[in-house]
């Protein structure tokens, strides 16, 4: 293991044996590794698809860093794809159905004070962002090009209002 960013540094020059003897010392490692995510059957699969990552991505090692925490995060990246790929094949829409939606007969002026009152545990600038991303249906992209902040700002707005909400809503009178 020692040797590792060595061997991958003489690998990136073109060096095929020290590209060769790299990974078959990375196998063992990788093996135990790819062990933490899967079953054993599955192992092999995932190993594959990580040496096959790591040829692609060989360039981008740097030889000044550890090699370890570079290929535990090509195992780790390349099982959550697998589960992401495994999940779009899997996934159903609901049906037309909506009969689960929350049905509440208000006249218009109740309505805007019901709204209200649920909205009124956020500060004015969450609530903007839930509204417009929610409500209105902007996206993330234009509602921070609207609010003038980035979108990492709407997103984590947008989450802690709609956790605020969740939890002043499902909280017992």
């Amino acid at each position: 293991m020692n040797e590792w960013p060595a061997l991958l540094q003489r690998a990136q020059l073109g060096d095929k044996q020290a590209y060769q003897r790299f990974l078959t010392e990375a196998l063992p490692f990788l093996r135990s590794r790819a062990r933490r995510y899967v079953s054993a059957q599955q192992v092999e699969d995932l190993v594959q698809d990580v040496l096959l990552t790591v040829h692609r991505i060989l360039h981008s090692y740097q030889y000044d860093l550890p090699v370890e925490p570079w290929l535990s995060g090509i195992l780790r990246h390349k099982y959550y794809e697998s589960w992401r790929e495994l999940a779009k094949g899997t996934w159903q829409p609901l049906a037309e159905d909506d009969s689960w939606h929350p049905v509440a007969d208000f006249a218009e002026e109740s309505q805007a004070d019901a709204v209200t009152r649920v909205l009124a545990p956020l500060n004015a600038e969450q609530a903007q962002a839930l509204f417009a991303t929610k409500v209105a249906e902007l996206s993330v992209q234009e509602t921070a090009n609207l609010m003038q902040r980035s979108v990492a700002w709407v997103k984590v707005n947008v989450h802690r209002a709609i956790v605020l909400l969740r939890t002043e809503l499902t909280e017992e009178p």
